[in-house]
């Protein structure tokens, strides 16, 4: 993979967007490209922190192993999405999760050293660090309100317009990972997942055809919900 390939797959990611192209192509020098297979472990919770993560393509489970033995899945990280920068700003930090992908991926390692480097030489790439891990907080805490004061069907309904991007009769979802997964990312039990799509389903608001799920009428969607 060129340099210049690198740079270019480096500014799909919102982290990355904004950036002059002789920062870019600084913070493509430091990438290595690496590939997962289905269900390969990228790290475990507890491990050193050696970089963070760019997804170009495929989906990465961010999860945590309860002491109880059950796995709560934390995020679900999709193409274009950074992931695990936050540990750059703990002295001596671990990743606090493990990362595990869903499918094949495809993804961009920013070496911590490296980096780190670059935020002391270029203030812009610290601004805009700051502005997408802000974001990411922003959609944690709508995430905790959720499932503070929404039941599981407003839960499902707002995850999959959240998916979908679109409002819109005819918008699309293709799920990013088994429904189990899912469930325990919105904190219901996967056969309530699967109950609450059996339901909307059945009130016409969508279709259902494998891991694609298709918006028929957001009204009825935002009716189930509320």
């Amino acid at each position: 993979m060129t340099a210049t390939s690198l740079a270019a797959q480096l500014r799909a990611a919102p982290l990355f967007r904004d950036l002059d192209g002789a920062l870019l192509a600084e913070v493509a020098d430091i990438a290595r490209p690496r590939e997962l297979a289905r269900d390969a472990l990228l790290f475990r919770a507890g491990e050193p922190f050696r970089g963070f993560f760019v997804l170009l393509a495929g989906h990465v489970q961010l999860a945590r192993l309860a002491p109880s033995g059950h796995e709560k899945v934390v995020e679900i990280i999709g193409p274009g999405e950074t992931f695990a920068e936050a540990v750059l700003f703990l002295d001596g930090g671990s990743y606090p999760v493990d990362a595990r992908a869903l499918e094949d991926s495809r993804l961009l390692e920013i070496g911590a050293a490296g980096f780190n480097r670059l935020l002391d030489e270029r203030p812009g790439l610290a601004r805009n660090l700051l502005g997408a891990m802000s974001k990411r907080l922003h959609r944690l805490v709508q995430d905790v309100a959720a499932l503070s004061l929404e039941d599981a069907t407003g839960r499902v309904v707002g995850y999959l317009l959240a998916q979908a991007g679109a409002e819109e009769a005819g918008a699309e979802v293709r799920l990013p990972a088994k429904k189990a997964a899912i469930a325990s990312r919105l904190g219901i039990q996967p056969e309530t997942f699967s109950r609450v799509l059996g339901r909307l389903r059945e009130d016409g608001a969508i279709e259902v055809a494998g891991e694609t799920i298709r918006i028929r009428d957001p009204r009825r969607l935002h009716r189930n919900a509320q």
